[in-house]
């Protein structure tokens, strides 16, 4: 266990470096929770003196804009994958919190117009687009450091096959390089066919039920979790859950065979980003010591969204994709019966076009009570934070989620379904003691949501209770200082009690690259 106030750079005789590859990473490009957790983490191991490395792809959608004195390499990187020698060039910027990035542009395989794939369907070659992001963070932070960084930390399917490749190398020190694996959500994991495995780099000797393959296809997320020295998922409860046959998704037996390496590691939120006394996106500014400006966010957003406040309804706000996952189907039975409650709800989701349709025939039938915006993200996010009394999440399964995280902090109180990182998140409101931050469902169900919603509107009519409440989801420490320092002395176990000395500096910005 480190000390709250651990200094990375007191205790080593050089910063620690990691090299994180995600195929996300917020500002620049995001499609969900993934860059949002990638932004918060890598800043705060930068805060405590980690020397970190992020390589994401530059799609068609980044947004350049976000990157602080962007500088391209003078000569791009070179690697032999798709059955021909593909040139990836790299743009090399930091972020705000000064976290190194390269952006990898491989405009042939990168630049689209979505990260991943149109709505109807995922694009047929994301095999090899994710196979270059991983060798191409590979050869490029060997470029940078010289060697291989202290530690790969690979995240997701997308970036899984880069903890192969270092552990195939023919170089003795990429090899031995320590990496870990962390996957967001194990229903989520890059199944392709077989017949791909010679264009992916993957030959015979490894194309086998116990390496890369899984019921008979290239499974991308069991590759990281067969080759990684440690694996790490996003709650302490979902790392529980991965390992019961109903929640792990056809991978029993290889989850079973590094449950002593496998560890849930709660995500945090970067609370310098989301917050309501500095957030300009909001109507009002406001804290946990004077929450009053939550009073014109509500204001606000109602009238954003057209919503009757006669009578001082209870507005539930829900931010969401629109999947079996999240429970949308159950919200979708349950709305006449919470607007004959005197509810009003505030959807914004983006996702299948189905639910989508049948959200905005709702939006209609129970016009000014029932409002629906198919969008993703910021701005309109934030103001359902701050204005909604409430915060539904539903979801089945939930791997950690960040939207309740995001709602306390904003003084939204959630209403969720008791697993994964829910039930780590969020405490059972006690009325005797005035302890907890939300409400439990009791069961998945649209009458277990119906009734959890119903707790808390009679909950809601006591002020004393529900402004303590409130007071104790904004408190909360939801930063990621607890998550990183638990990274960091994972880190610290793989590489032992120093880093490898004999490295070089890293590459200063912008130089030229010789050895490409």
């Amino acid at each position: 266990m480190l000390p709250d106030a651990f200094d990375a750079r007191t205790s080593l005789p050089r910063p620690l470096r990691v090299l994180i590859i995600s195929a996300e990473l917020a500002p620049f490009a995001r499609a969900g929770g993934l860059g949002d957790v990638m932004q918060g983490l890598s800043h705060a191991l930068g805060e405590m003196g980690v020397e970190v490395v992020v390589a994401t792809p530059l799609y068609g959608v980044t947004r350049l804009d976000s990157a602080v004195a962007p500088q391209r390499w003078k000569r791009p990187i070179w690697i032999p994958i798709g059955g021909d020698v593909r040139q990836v060039g790299v743009i090399e910027t930091v972020t705000d919190g000064d976290v190194r990035v390269l952006l990898l542009d491989c405009p042939p395989l990168f630049k689209r117009d979505s990260i991943y794939g149109t709505a109807q369907e995922p694009y047929p070659d994301n095999d090899l687009r994710f196979a270059t992001l991983g060798m191409a963070a590979l050869r490029a932070a060997d470029l940078m450091f010289h060697g291989p960084p202290d530690i790969i930390h690979a995240h997701d399917w997308h970036a899984a096959l880069a903890i192969a490749y270092a552990r195939l190398s023919e170089n003795e020190a990429w090899r031995e390089a320590a990496s870990v694996f962390t996957f967001h959500n194990i229903a989520y994991q890059g199944s392709f066919p077989i017949t791909r495995a010679p264009m992916l780099g993957l030959h015979a000797p490894i194309l086998h039920e116990d390496a890369v393959v899984a019921n008979g296809s290239i499974n991308y997320l069991k590759t990281g979790i067969v080759y990684s020295d440690r694996v790490t998922t996003v709650s302490q409860t979902y790392a529980q859950e991965v390992l019961e046959p109903e929640h792990d998704h056809g991978l029993t037996e290889v989850l079973a065979a590094r449950s002593d390496s496998l560890v849930g590691i709660t995500n945090g939120i970067d609370t310098t980003l989301w917050d309501p006394s500095r957030d300009r996106a909001l109507a009002a500014r406001y804290d946990a010591h004077d929450p009053t400006g939550r009073i014109a966010c509500r204001t606000a957003l109602a009238a954003e969204l057209g919503l009757d406040m006669s009578h001082d309804p209870p507005i539930v706000g829900v931010v969401s994709r629109l999947t079996h996952q999240k429970g949308i189907d159950m919200l979708l039975q349950v709305v006449p019966t919470l607007v004959d409650d005197g509810m009003r709800l505030a959807i914004v989701a983006v996702g299948d076009q189905q639910w989508q349709s049948k959200l905005e025939g709702l939006s209609e039938q129970y016009r000014k009570k029932v409002a629906f915006r198919c969008a993703f993200g910021d701005p309109i996010a934030r103001r359902v934070y701050a204005g909604a009394d409430l915060f539904l999440m539903p979801s089945r399964f939930e791997p950690c989620g960040l939207g309740q995280q995001y709602a306390m902090r904003y003084g939204s109180v959630p209403v969720v379904n008791p697993v994964g990182g829910l039930a780590d998140t969020v405490e059972p409101f006690d009325e005797t003691h005035a302890t907890g931050t939300g409400f439990w469902l009791e069961e998945p169900t649209p009458n277990g949501i119906v009734a959890a919603l119903r707790r808390a509107v009679a909950i809601r009519k006591n002020a004393n209770l529900w402004n303590q409440m409130v007071r104790n989801g904004m408190t909360r420490n939801a930063s990621w200082d607890a998550s990183a320092r638990s990274y960091y002395a994972l880190y610290r176990e793989l590489v032992g009690a120093d880093p490898r000395p004999s490295l070089p500096p890293p590459v200063p910005v912008g130089a030229s690259l010789a050895r490409s």
